[in-house]
């Protein structure tokens, strides 16, 4: 295959790597290639052991595919890696700002306090390696203690694992139970029990969308806000992978609108709540909603005589 079908094939690969729902013609503008070769290609990576799906008209590449699944694994640090460079990066001492940034970026990423060596991180590791094997053989387990914040209860869940999450801190399941599909946190479960018992409702598995804000789940809101100057500088500061997602609005050199998808307003509610003043919040109606009720508890907290006399 000539050098130039190949990059357009690995733009392709980047761009349905991305969370960013694009249409057809939009895939096809950024990738340089015709709607005829765009369908070829979807054929040519599925023989390539990518898996193509497509939700509400956009198609993505899932996370989980083989290929992709090897090259995480060819360059993902073992524990014994990560605790080396930690030592030596530790021997430096703290005087110096590039280990110092270097240090943090490793937490960041591998949330180093996994793989210390204490109780509660071979315990989770542990289910790491059973929630693994559950995955790949298919099987059902069991969750044992596992404690909710939300349901006040510390129980077992018989679940159906499809997918490892966030550095192996999360698990993405369907609860028989429930009939749901639910994130367990691994730190929550004292331990795993793999079942005989195969999956029965693999038909209701899941993709999994995790938005800039690091919030995961299946539904997507798409938020619309417009942003002044410091609003916007500050955004992009922090969430620079979204750069894409901020354009000017029109001719107004002073303002910009930022519209993304998430899967929880929490992220970015805190976002426009710390900056109201700078903020604008156009749509969803639903986060509109979301902003007015969280200013009505907090008027409330503050004044509580107020709300009471009113």
């Amino acid at each position: 295959m000539r050098n130039d079908s190949t990059e357009k094939i690995f733009n392709l690969i980047i761009l349905l790597l991305d969370t960013t729902n694009r249409s057809v013609d939009e895939l096809c503008s950024e990738a340089g290639i015709s709607r005829r070769t765009f369908y070829y290609l979807m054929e040519f990576l599925r023989s390539r052991e990518f898996i193509i799906f497509k939700s509400g008209g956009y198609y993505h590449i899932d996370r989980r595919s083989p290929f992709i699944s090897k090259i995480t694994n060819s360059i993902q640090f073992s524990n014994n890696e990560l605790l080396t460079i930690w030592n030596l990066l530790g021997m430096v001492g703290t005087g110096n700002d590039t280990v110092n940034k270097l240090r943090h970026k490793l937490d960041v990423a591998y949330d180093f306090s996994r793989v210390t060596d204490n109780p509660q991180s071979r315990r989770m590791a542990n289910s790491v390696k059973k929630l693994s094997a559950a995955i790949d053989r298919k099987r059902m387990v069991r969750l044992l203690d596992y404690s909710s914040p939300h349901s006040h209860s510390v129980r077992d869940r018989i679940v159906e694992p499809y997918l490892l999450m966030n550095n192996d801190r999360d698990v993405r399941c369907h609860e028989i139970s429930s009939g749901i599909n639910k994130t367990f946190k691994i730190a929550r479960m004292s331990g795993v029990e793999i079942l005989d018992t195969p999956w029965i409702h693999e038909d209701l598995h899941r993709q999994v969308f995790t938005d800039i804000f690091m919030f995961s789940g299946e539904k997507r809101h798409t938020v619309t806000v417009r942003l002044g100057l410091l609003s916007r500088n500050l955004f992009l500061e922090e969430y620079p992978q979204a750069s894409k997602c901020v354009q000017q609005d029109g001719d107004d050199a002073d303002h910009w609108i930022l519209k993304l998808d998430v899967c929880d307003y929490r992220g970015i509610g805190r976002f426009v709540m710390g900056l109201f003043e700078d903020v604008e919040v156009l749509g969803d109606d639903s986060f509109i909603k979301y902003i007015g009720d969280k200013v009505t508890m907090m008027y409330n907290k503050i004044f509580p005589d107020k709300s009471q006399a009113e």
